[in-house]
């Protein structure tokens, strides 16, 4: 695993390990190996997973509860209990070579009273729901910023920057979708790149979507992994 990579991962452990999750889950074979233990989420974003994205545990002793994906970087294997439900790129971008400009439309979330209207446009640019109480943990958090692209007192877009030591990542890259097709993507990740230096951090990392791939690629973000979010095969 290069260095690149597991910041990447350190960063996304560290974002979703600062939101509400059960107590770490160890079995007695894990206890022996000294393996990571299981984390899962109890509300939104619905992730179960170890620290080093692997996924050596019992499920026998474990299971994942419904609603929850699973996630690694281990392609699961054919005859695997799990299938793939959605894989996105783990990508990076060293800080020092992106020269780009923050936007004034681009306001930062501190009340908590916004925060029902932040997550209802966040869960309109993905498709799913996200309870606001979710995302109150983040809201104190001296390492999350929630971002709001704001079109006419609208929140458009969305945008979580989460930083742990040098390294900024960005998550809840989102567009409502009738504010798509106006390069409010594009700005939202400028700003986050103006920020990142801002808070002089030398790495950017990512999971990008297919639909976001294009964008980052030309900003300049290099390919790392995949990572795969898992789910129970279905039975035919």
């Amino acid at each position: 695993m290069t260095s690149e990579l597991a910041k990447n991962l350190q960063n996304l452990d560290a974002f979703w390990s600062a939101m509400a999750h059960s107590p770490e889950l160890k079995n007695e074979q894990q206890k022996e190996q000294k393996s990571e233990p299981l984390k899962i989420h109890t509300n939104w974003p619905n992730k179960a997973w170890q620290a080093d994205f692997g996924l050596d545990y019992s499920e026998k002793a474990h299971p994942i509860p419904a609603g929850k994906s699973s996630v690694t970087i281990l392609k699961p294997a054919e005859h695997s209990s799990k299938q793939v439900k959605m894989s996105l790129q783990a990508m990076f971008l060293p800080l020092d070579k992106a020269h780009f400009n923050g936007s004034n439309q681009v306001e930062v979330l501190t009340q908590p009273d916004d925060l029902p209207s932040w997550a209802q446009a966040c869960s309109n640019a993905f498709g799913y729901s996200i309870a606001p109480e979710a995302l109150l943990p983040l809201l104190t958090n001296p390492n999350a910023t929630l971002f709001s692209y704001m079109v006419n007192g609208t929140i458009a877009g969305t945008a979580i920057a989460f930083q742990s030591n040098d390294v900024m990542g960005v998550h809840q890259v989102g567009v409502d979708p009738n504010f798509r097709g106006q390069g409010i993507a594009k700005t939202l990740m400028h700003h986050l790149v103006d920020f990142a230096k801002r808070q002089d951090t030398r790495l950017m990392t990512l999971q990008a979507s297919k639909a976001g791939l294009p964008l980052y690629q030309q900003m300049g973000f290099s390919l790392l992994a995949e990572v795969y979010h898992l789910e129970p095969s279905q039975a035919i």
